[in-house]
């Protein structure tokens, strides 16, 4: 079993980020612009992104679950 060592850094919705999301945010500067899920906050990775259309507007996730996901709660409302 794998061990997972989290060391306080947090997204944007507070909640700690895994080493390989750390790993990820910690290649980018201060200026460079991070995108990130708009299902559930974490850094997405390029040869990972999707984009969606939803309610007329362009948003991206960081896999195929958070943009089904997202769907399924926008069409709830």
């Amino acid at each position: 079993m794998e061990n997972i060592v989290f060391t306080g850094e947090t997204n944007s919705n507070g909640e700690e980020l895994d080493p390989e999301q750390e790993a990820f945010m910690s290649g980018y500067t201060e200026d460079e612009k991070i995108e990130e899920c708009a299902e559930c906050g974490a850094a997405i990775r390029p040869d990972k992104k999707v984009v969606r259309e939803i309610n007329g507007e362009t948003l991206v996730f960081c896999s195929e679950e958070c943009a089904k996901e997202f769907e399924e709660s926008a069409t709830e409302e």
